[in-house]
């Protein structure tokens, strides 16, 4: 006691009174107001028979845990103990994830103005590369209308990309809007599967579709889903080989609606398809939105909005399988 308050032994062998103590301990402390608190403790339990607690900082930097419990003499016993170090780590800890909050926050806020002051010039350059391709300044040559059409799918890609990054930080912060209609997934699946038919027959790939009758419908955002169906599937086009084959297959139960979308590309290796998910982790050797990895991702934060889950099974060499489960009510 003497050296947590640093009181002479000798005088507190006088045995000053609660009153004589208080004023001193009070110099101590960052909040001398805190010793009242103190003085009533030790006072109800010497006469009240109560147990009491708290916690005091010192100015020095120090914390102490105290409690105040009755003996059965009549006397009470007051006990300190020293949490300075567990005190300070818990602070640090606090300071850690405030910045790393405020810089996620900064990198959000950055991406998302970056993303719409992209749009604003990608749109003219798609509007202007549109007006050529329709002969607003004169017919076009052959190999012209190619670099036209080169700069409209390039202008389609990059809008696209900027659709996904700012869908991940809207995510990120839970502000993912969710409509919530009847949506028929048989249609939404060949819709989706149409999206991808100039990339499949670039790299002549067969696509085919099994949809069940046990598809039905489901409840939920008609265009986020199609968005989830089309990532899976441009990854199975982009990943998939020349002349290789992706199975799309659509059925259910009564409680929830099963597409499985399979290619037969390479595979994914097994310390590799968790990190998949993981926003913006990139793939070596690829471009484009399968490089930023920004589908898969995505996919999965659309169907978990949705209520649902995706699943993934993949061995190198045998293709890749991924699995969307949809409840039939969110």
């Amino acid at each position: 006691f003497c050296d947590v308050w640093g009181f002479e032994e000798e005088w507190l062998s006088e045995h000053p009174r609660v009153d004589e103590l208080v004023p001193i301990l009070a110099r101590s402390l960052v909040n001398p107001a805190a010793t009242a608190q103190m003085r009533e403790m030790v006072r109800s339990t010497t006469s009240g028979r109560q147990t009491g607690s708290g916690r005091l900082a010192f100015s020095d930097g120090r914390n102490f845990d105290f409690a105040a419990v009755p003996l059965p003499d009549g006397n009470a016993l007051f006990t300190m103990v020293d949490i300075t170090d567990s005190t300070r780590i818990e602070a640090a800890l606090r300071e850690r994830a405030q910045a790393l909050e405020e810089a996620d926050k900064v990198k959000t806020d950055f991406v998302e103005n970056m993303s719409y002051e992209l749009r604003t010039p990608l749109t003219s350059i798609g509007g202007f590369a549109e007006m050529l391709e329709q002969g607003y300044a004169g017919d076009l040559e052959p190999a012209a209308r190619e670099y036209v059409d080169a700069i409209i799918t390039s202008v389609d890609r990059l809008s696209r990309l900027i659709d996904n990054v700012l869908d991940l930080t809207r995510t990120e912060e839970g502000a993912l809007a969710i409509e919530q209609e009847r949506v028929d997934l048989a249609g939404l699946v060949r819709n989706a599967a149409k999206a991808i038919e100039t990339r499949s027959k670039e790299k002549e790939q067969a696509v085919e579709l099994d949809i069940a009758k046990s598809c039905g419908h489901v409840l939920g955002d008609a265009r986020r889903l199609r968005e989830a169906f089309e990532h899976v599937l441009r990854n199975a086009a982009d990943y998939g080989g020349e002349g290789g084959k992706i199975t799309i297959k659509a059925g259910g139960n009564e409680g929830q609606a099963i597409v499985t979308i399979t290619d037969d590309g390479p595979g994914i290796p097994a310390d590799e398809q968790e990190a998949v998910f993981e926003r913006f982790h990139r793939t070596h050797g690829r471009r484009g939105e399968s490089a930023l990895g920004l589908g898969l991702p995505l996919t999965r934060q659309i169907i978990q909005a949705h209520g649902g889950n995706v699943e993934l099974v993949s061995a190198e060499g045998e293709g890749t399988s991924v699995t969307l489960v949809i409840p039939r009510q969110p």
